[in-house]
């Protein structure tokens, strides 16, 4: 199932390679390193979907889908919580 940010989230990779997400809406901003950076990116290449995006990273790493799946699953459910 596809899960997309709220409409108003802005997202930017820095150049050091962390995405810098805010949202003004709870006024809260969140640095994500390295591996949430490659998270969003595939997130956004899938259009937003989580398994989709487990197998392109896990195709990437040359390991098992299942564990970047959960990976991906307890990064998302992180963000919603937060954004509650």
């Amino acid at each position: 199932m596809a899960t997309r940010p709220d409409h108003d989230l802005t997202a930017q990779v820095r150049p050091d390679g962390y995405l810098e997400l805010y949202s003004p809406r709870t006024g809260r901003r969140h640095r994500c390193g390295p591996r949430g950076t490659t998270m969003w990116l595939a997130l956004q290449r899938s259009d937003w979907q989580p398994e989709l995006a487990a197998d392109e990273i896990a195709a990437h790493l040359g390991v098992d889908p299942h564990s970047i799946r959960c990976d991906i699953h307890a990064w998302l459910v992180h963000f919603r919580e937060a954004g509650e």
